[in-house]
């Protein structure tokens, strides 16, 4: 089955866990064998009791059913127990893989596709990727005992309802091949609908902001409508041809139900079969065909697995970065390289999605100095750091950081290299304290309250009931501009890089605040390779060289005196800059 070889493709990313499922098997399968004793009992206490009137057997007969009911119902709910403990964790296992997998998928693809396509692999499909096998599959496993079983206990009856429930087999089964391919299409559409619901939700959700501000709200329930509509007539449409695989599976097995009554009544009248008997093999025909209703039911659950495990095998076969630890070249740098960079681009060429963002550039910024980038939007400053950054692949020329091509570092010697501190500043929930550490994991108390100090902080820290224990909600809602970019330049020194980078820091503050933190960055810069973007001219006049771009080309570089003599693009940028701070300043 298609299914099954999907998932032995994507078990590799799992751990088995085979002792507890081997254990949750076992007592399913007990379950299976004292449930299809009940007919053999019922029979005996209608032959021996009702009709044969051995009433010192009532007790027994009844006793013993109830005893086996009993027994299977403790171990439905121990195998149950297991089988939600398995999906569980198989279910942490698959978003760990893809989880993992993400964080290796080039980063202009992940801003691209946004959010809400990695929200519903992370969610929906690793979620049904794990109940295939602790769900979907055992119960499939199990009808088909059920059924194997069944089928046996009547050929021992009689030869005769052995071959009709051999013979009603095939013909229940090929129902839902009638319905398969439909209900996989719709089920597919869902899938995709929801999806793209995910990313809709998650994006009313992130500018609710914007929503309130613009009186939107009736904008946002017209596109809510548009989206569901498509969502509602997959929905039906899965329902409707689920349930009719359903409903024409029950019809066919009360028709062979039907035609047992009609044989077994002449073979009890003949006086061949006991009116127990009769009764039994009518639950034994049900237990042969039910089972298939069952799969039937379960087709579209099973669909909807494979649909889930095919999505997140083709996520696991998308393009990756190397995330090795070993460079491309197969040669670690050496020490003395990642202990001396400098920054340097020949020829550099960036290209994304065929669209050419930096053309072949040439810059060299040495060891401790601190170079500015200027230029206006648009011309290809946060493309050069995130290509330094190792986010952005070099389509042509060459790039090296500590005399080594940007292909001889691998990430995680990269991120011990470096920070980086952008006008969008990110904060998780958690801590004061974790949100800092984690520029350096396995930090101190005293560490993180030194970098917290260093940044400026050490009143607002002070004042804290927890201090840096103090809990920050979503995205640090109640502290101020300052404050949150404060935290994420503590966070990044920590670290204590070899190279700094600046995005625009402060793009996004007030003048005041901006000033303290523009402060707070030369004290961090000092001695440290810096590359900064920033819109402030005390900070570019005060770098050791100035890269000017303008539409992705490093038009000239220098230091500001030269570059006002010479560069008419540098000079426009500091006579704009210089007219809005008079504005600033004049309110």
């Amino acid at each position: 089955m298609r299914s099954f070889r999907m998932y032995m493709r994507l078990i590799r990313h799992i751990n088995p866990r085979w002792r507890i499922t081997a254990l949750a098997l076992l007592l399913t399968v007990l379950c299976l064998a004292l449930n299809l004793c009940q007919p053999f009992l019922i029979s005996r206490f209608i032959d021996q009791v009702l009709i044969g009137r051995h009433m010192q057997l009532a007790v027994p007969i009844l006793c013993a059913s109830l005893g086996f009911a009993a027994v299977s119902a403790v171990l439905t709910v121990v195998g149950f127990s297991l089988f939600r403990y398995l999906e569980a964790r198989h279910t942490l296992d698959m978003r760990s893989t893809v989880l993992r997998h993400i964080r290796r998928i080039p980063l202009q693809e992940i801003e691209k596709n946004g959010a809400g396509k990695y929200m519903a692999l992370m969610g929906m499909d690793t979620s049904a990727t794990a109940k295939f096998i602790n769900v979907i599959a055992v119960d499939l496993l199990s009808l088909w005992l059920q059924m194997l079983i069944a089928l046996i206990v009547l050929f021992t009856i009689d030869w005769r309802l052995g071959l009709l429930a051999l013979t009603a087999i095939p013909v229940v089964m090929s129902i839902p091949r009638l319905y398969r391919r439909r209900i996989r299409t719709a089920v597919s559409d869902l899938r995709a609908h929801n999806e793209d619901i995910g990313a809709y939700l998650y994006e009313s959700i992130q500018g609710s902001r914007e929503i309130r501000a613009y009186g939107l709200e009736g904008w946002e329930e017209e596109r809510n409508e548009v989206v569901y509509k498509d969502l509602v007539k997959s929905s039906v449409r899965e329902g409707l041809f689920r349930q009719l695989s359903g409903q024409t599976g029950s019809l066919a097995v009360a028709a062979a139900v039907v035609l047992i009554y009609g044989f077994g009544s002449g073979q009890v009248v003949a006086g061949v079969f006991t009116v127990g008997l009769l009764v039994a093999s009518v639950q034994y025909i049900q237990a042969v065909l039910n089972p298939i209703q069952g799969m039937n039911y379960l087709i579209s659950d099973l669909i909807g697995s494979e649909v889930a495990m095919g999505r997140i095998e083709a996520l696991l076969r998308s393009p990756v970065e190397d995330l090795s630890d070993l460079p491309s070249s197969g040669e670690m740098p050496s020490a003395a390289a990642v202990h001396q960079p400098y920054v340097s681009g020949q020829d550099l060429t960036v290209c994304c999605e065929g669209t050419t963002i930096l053309r072949g550039i040439r810059f060299n910024i040495c060891k401790g100095q601190v170079a500015a980038i200027v230029g206006r939007s648009g011309s290809g400053k946060s493309t050069l750091f995130k290509a330094i950054q190792g986010f952005v692949p070099v389509t042509s020329g060459a790039l090296t950081i500590g005399g080594l091509p940007i292909a001889a570092w691998s990430r995680s010697s990269l991120s011990k290299t470096m920070s980086c501190v952008s006008q969008d500043t990110f904060l998780f929930k958690g801590t004061l304290f974790e949100n800092v550490a984690l520029g350096k994991r396995g930090a101190t108390g005293d560490e993180v309250y030194r970098a917290l100090c260093e940044v400026g902080l050490q009143a607002f820290v002070d004042s804290l009931s927890d201090g840096i224990h103090t809990p920050i909600d979503n995205q640090g809602s109640r502290l101020s501009g300052g404050q949150r970019q404060r935290i994420a330049i503590a966070r990044a020194i920590i670290k204590e890089p070899e190279i700094l980078i600046l995005d625009e820091p402060t793009s996004s503050l007030d003048r005041a605040t901006e000033e303290q933190v523009l402060a707070t960055i030369d004290r961090v810069m000092r001695g440290k390779t810096t590359l900064i973007s920033t819109h402030r001219l005390e900070s570019i006049r005060a770098a050791n060289v100035i890269f000017v771009m303008e539409q992705g080309v490093i038009v000239d570089s220098g230091t500001h005196d030269e570059l006002m003599k010479r560069c008419g693009v540098y000079v426009q940028l500091v006579k704009s800059r210089e007219l809005q701070e008079m504005e600033e300043q004049t309110g």
